[in-house]
């Protein structure tokens, strides 16, 4: 009975001990001290720096793999990885709304802006003929310090001809649609699908090439039904859960 006794407590001590070293790491790791994408320092490295033994390190990882806190790549190590993101695409969809609801406030970096013959299904999307114009402003979504997706918005050049004008300091699409004059706006159209992404994406994404991402791509119209904006998004899989 003393021996029973003895292994239960045992099992106690240990199950905390990986607890308490999972709260621990996840603490680093929500104050980005292991921002997204970094790799954790090996596991014997973490028990020589906490003073557990690697089966507590190795019960410690696990707990923060559950909770979507870390990821392991095969043969390269553990890496910090952002928190998972609730998105849910309705009617008025709104990044920001979407975003800021689940973890750090958002903030856009603008990569560029061209003008070009948008392609066949761009045209088609925003009901202009074929081969016209459109604006295609690229940029990147931060969470916090995390890079959260990639985005192309794609815009009709002939209807707001003075959009380049309207993007110093703007916080987001609602945001730069308001400057152009569309008050309000709905989604009308939303895919979802996963790819592998791209060596230029991973590395802005901070995922590893053999991840998977979910390509988002929607269609705003203004309230008479014409359409304003298409958005082409790319998000690692792993940090985005979509509600539709």
């Amino acid at each position: 009975m003393r021996y029973l006794a003895g292994g239960a407590v045992r099992r106690r001590a240990m199950k905390r001990a990986r607890e308490d070293l999972a709260a621990a790491l996840l603490a680093r790791v929500e104050a980005g001290e292991w921002p997204t994408g970094m790799r954790l320092p090996t596991q014997a490295e973490l028990a020589g720096s906490y003073g557990v033994s690697r089966h507590v390190v190795r019960g410690a990882i696990e707990l923060l793999e559950q909770r979507g806190a870390v990821e392991s790549r095969q043969g390269s190590g553990i890496y910090a990885r952002g928190a998972l993101i609730d998105y849910h695409v309705r009617s008025r969809t709104r990044y920001g709304e979407n975003v800021e609801r689940e973890g750090p406030p958002t903030r856009i970096e603008l990569l560029h802006l061209q003008t070009c013959r948008g392609d066949d299904a761009a045209t088609r999307a925003l009901a202009l003929p074929r081969g016209a114009r459109v604006y295609d402003l690229h940029i990147l979504r931060w969470s916090g310090a995390d890079p959260l997706c990639i985005a192309h918005h794609l815009f009709p050049a002939d209807r707001y001809p003075d959009l380049s004008d309207q993007l110093d300091g703007i916080g987001g699409i609602s945001e730069l649609l308001s400057r152009l004059g569309i008050a309000d706006f709905r989604r009308s159209q939303t895919a979802i699908w996963a790819r592998r992404p791209t060596r230029s994406e991973a590395e802005m994404l901070r995922v590893a090439i053999d991840s998977s991402v979910l390509s988002l791509e929607g269609r705003n119209i203004d309230m008479k039904g014409v359409p304003v904006e298409i958005s082409r998004s790319i998000w690692p899989a792993s940090r985005i859960r979509v509600h539709v």
